[in-house]
């Protein structure tokens, strides 16, 4: 007996996709008021850590789904001597490639709200900073799902020439129960609209 059209039934989520949907969720629903305050709260703490090393290029993000916006300190930074960059998606399984940027450069539009400078010069970063969607004290990330900043400070080429990964993210979007995975890469160091985040190696036994 024909029973009419199945309908198909909605994909299984992961403990890890359920924690994902809610920080963004809690991110994006952050009144104006209290978000301006902890960008520039986090923008300060980003000045304070990159103090301790020379101005170089600097990888930022182009902010999507209530991503803190360090935007207001860019000025700052490019009078201390930073250059800044892009991330740039090249290939599901690839690392991300940067390309040279600077505020008001001519950009286009990539899809999911993302920009890119145009035209897109690659260029190194000595300094990445790299958003969370959630993270831990021990400075593993929950981002996305895709893994490419995963794969990118995993390269070979990051591996020769090491950068330094600096997370930023909401103070409530820190995890206490976070089993990091295989392919999961600690960050030098997170920042939050209260603090600074220094990952320690576990105590020898």
């Amino acid at each position: 007996m024909d029973s009419g059209p199945r309908i198909p039934r909605a994909p299984s989520l992961t403990l890890r996709d359920v924690e994902r949907r809610r920080l963004v969720g809690w991110r994006e629903s952050i009144d104006a008021p209290t978000r301006r305050l902890a960008n520039q709260a986090i923008g300060e703490r980003l000045e304070a850590v990159l103090s301790h090393h020379p101005p170089g290029v600097l990888a930022l993000y182009w902010p999507i789904r209530g991503e803190p916006d360090l935007s207001g300190r860019l000025d700052r930074l490019a009078q201390l001597g930073w250059r800044f960059a892009l991330p740039r998606v090249t290939g599901r399984s690839q690392p991300l490639t940067f390309g040279g940027w600077q505020p008001g450069q001519a950009m286009r539009e990539v899809g999911y709200g993302l920009m890119l400078p145009e035209p897109f010069e690659v260029i190194m970063p000595d300094v990445m900073v790299i958003p969370c969607v959630g993270f831990d004290q021990r400075g593993f990330r929950l981002g996305y799902g895709a893994g490419f900043y995963d794969r990118t400070l995993s390269d070979i080429a990051f591996a020769a020439r090491p950068v330094t990964a600096i997370g930023v993210a909401y103070d409530g979007c820190e995890i206490t129960r976070f089993e990091a995975q295989t392919h999961d890469r600690p960050l030098d160091c997170v920042l939050t609209e209260t603090r600074l985040i220094e990952p320690r190696p576990p105590a020898a036994t």
